[in-house]
């Protein structure tokens, strides 16, 4: 341990490690957990992670880590048995886990319209409420002692004292028990006390359910400003949650809206009192900045988080994730149950014949076929039909034809027109993941271009098998230029390829203006990449059918197919089904 050590503080290790024991039992004797790091200085706590509280859980390692120097500055250091199941708690009730962890802060977050940013902190005190209400009635720990020695050197406000008042109401505590300071007490906070009182206890089984409702009343305790910073200041010591997830690795299956969660962001005072339309409606109308319709869905049916708003709850689990990794996971997971086999080339079998054994030549078959080698080990005495033996051949071969996945060549126009894939929804990029995707899936190789040109342009390096390689570039952002840059073409079919490919393009009809352009001859370029490649070419026109027909004309001429879409929601139709239009029909 780094700084000096305070020989107290290696006393208070010595108790609470002999709490510790006691600690585990009162959740139960079989109960398995490692035991805490003890910091004998608060330097060696914030090494750790440690700052503003004396005790901190890590969901990462599923480790606690007490400072005890803080513990003796507080005066709780007799209350070890209590901090120690308190932190316990955390690791097996709530949030127990990383996964439940980040729920509970998207539930909470549907309540904190304009105000996602302090879900962790408002998480942290619900939790809290949750398991000393446990640990006071049902285990018998005399929790409220911690908090009146801890709150002798704590500056209220009304948040902090509508947190005390809830525990008097929970544990039937005489008033200023725990909220001392009562120039703050007033009927709101006392009805509203109250109401929290009721909604812990009648949660504390199903708490992630309970997470809207305990955000919205303490709404208005965090709309202004400064008696939010007086609250935080009162309640710094207590948060030992809000780091938790930090470190945590990837979480799947948060891109869904959670449809309880939006239904459970409910006012328990108008909750309370039956009104349908409560008259602070800036509390209930939470939904309107998630997304484009009131329910704050996306994409395919509308049912999943704007790219944006996943970001943000998932770098509020933890700090330190990659938002490369995010948006990555956000249009994989989206895309995953529309991936379907990759189209295959069908070839002819070319098998070689190799001798299988032999049998009876008999006097109708061809002299030629005579083994006479075979004849005369079964026999020294030649007699045609009986003792003469032929060879008999078959293919080597295990099937009469082999599937040979195409790889694919995905080009997507990112001009100025397009959105960016990381703060709204983009089917285009989405269409693209689902046909890369299902391509590596089958074992093909993959090359991704972004393009919006003239400007600047971003691909992967050849053909790609690496999941990660291709989501990378097909979820970045240019907002360059007016359209997909034919001359990207010339990238990978330079020459005639070894290995055939199909060729993908979504852009939209600016794709002609691309094509006329006059530095280069585009048209040509368009013409000879299809042949090289080997395979098909598609183009995914963001267009009127009827515009622009010399053009579509020509294209086909080359062989390039054209498929037109209204909506961008049909490049997702496409996507799943181009590769039967193009290919299946041939196995």
């Amino acid at each position: 341990m780094d700084g000096k050590i305070n020989v107290s503080t290696e006393t208070l290790r010595s108790q609470w490690r002999e709490a510790w024991i006691s600690a585990r039992s009162v959740w139960s004797a079989f109960l398995m957990l490692r035991e805490p790091v003890w910091c004998l200085t608060s330097e060696a706590a914030r090494k750790e992670g440690l700052t503003g509280s004396f005790a901190m859980i890590r969901l990462t390692d599923h480790r606690i880590v007490i400072d005890l120097e803080k513990v003796k500055n507080y005066g709780v250091g007799d209350e070890a048995v209590q901090v120690l199941a308190h932190e316990i708690g955390h690791h097996i009730y709530t949030p127990a886990n990383l996964r439940d962890n980040a729920v509970l802060l998207g539930r909470i977050r549907w309540s904190l319209a304009d105000m996602e940013d302090k879900a962790a902190f408002v998480a942290n005190i619900y939790e809290d409420l949750i398991i000393n209400d446990i640990l006071h009635r049902s285990k018998d720990l005399d929790m409220a002692i911690v908090y009146q020695k801890i709150n002798k050197d704590v500056p209220f406000s009304p948040l902090w004292t509508l947190i005390m008042r809830t525990y008097e109401f929970l544990w039937k505590l005489k008033r200023g028990s725990l909220a001392t300071d009562l120039l703050l007490h007033n009927d709101k906070i006392d009805v509203d006390a109250s109401l929290m009182a009721s909604l812990v206890r009648s949660y504390a089984k199903r708490w992630i359910d309970g997470g809207g409702r305990f955000a919205a009343l303490m709404y208005p305790y965090l709309v202004e400003e400064e008696a939010f910073k007086k609250g935080m200041a009162s309640m710094a010591v207590y948060l030992d949650t809000e780091k938790a997830g930090e470190g945590g690795g990837m979480i799947s299956g948060l891109v869904e809206l959670d449809l309880e969660g939006i239904e459970g962001a409910i006012d328990p005072r108008t909750e309370a009192t039956g009104d349908k339309q409560p008259k602070n409606k800036k509390t209930i109308d939470i939904s309107a900045s998630f997304g484009k319709t009131d329910r704050g869905g996306t994409g395919p049916k509308q049912r999943y988080l704007q790219p944006g708003v996943y970001i943000d709850l998932l770098k509020q689990v933890n700090p330190n994730v990659d938002e490369q990794a995010l948006i990555n996971q956000y249009y994989r997971e989206i895309a995953s149950p529309h991936l379907i086999r990759f189209p295959v080339e069908v070839t002819k079998s070319t098998g070689i014949m190799i001798p299988e054994g032999t049998d009876v030549w008999e006097s109708g078959d061809a002299i030629e076929e005579i083994d006479w080698l075979e004849s005369a080990i079964a026999s020294p005495h030649i007699v045609p039909g009986y003792s003469t033996r032929k060879r008999l051949y078959g293919e080597d071969t295990d099937s009469d034809q082999s599937m040979k996945p195409l790889d694919v060549y995905i080009g997507i126009d990112c001009s100025g027109s397009m959105s960016n894939p990381r703060v709204s929804f983009s089917w285009p990029v989405l269409a693209a993941t689902v046909i890369g995707l299902s391509a590596l899936r089958a074992g093909a190789k993959v090359m991704g271009c972004l393009s919006g040109e003239p400007g600047s342009f971003m691909e992967t390096k050849g053909f790609v098998t690496k999941e990660v390689d291709l989501l990378t570039i097909l979820t970045s952002y240019l907002g360059t230029g007016y359209s997909y840059g034919i001359p990207r073409l010339n990238t990978p079919f330079h020459a005639p390829l070894k290995k055939k490919s199909h060729v993908v393009i979504v852009t939209d009809d600016d794709i002609f203006h691309m094509l006329n352009a006059k530095e280069a001859n585009h048209w040509a370029i368009a013409e000879t990449a299809l042949q090289h490649a080997g395979g098909t070419g598609t183009m995914v026109l963001h267009s009127r059918p009827d515009w622009n027909k010399p053009g579509v004309k020509l294209l086909r001429d080359m062989g390039w197919h054209i498929h037109y879409v209204t909506d961008e929601s049909s490049m997702l139709d496409f996507a799943r089904e181009f590769s039967k239009k193009n290919y299946h029909k041939r196995r």
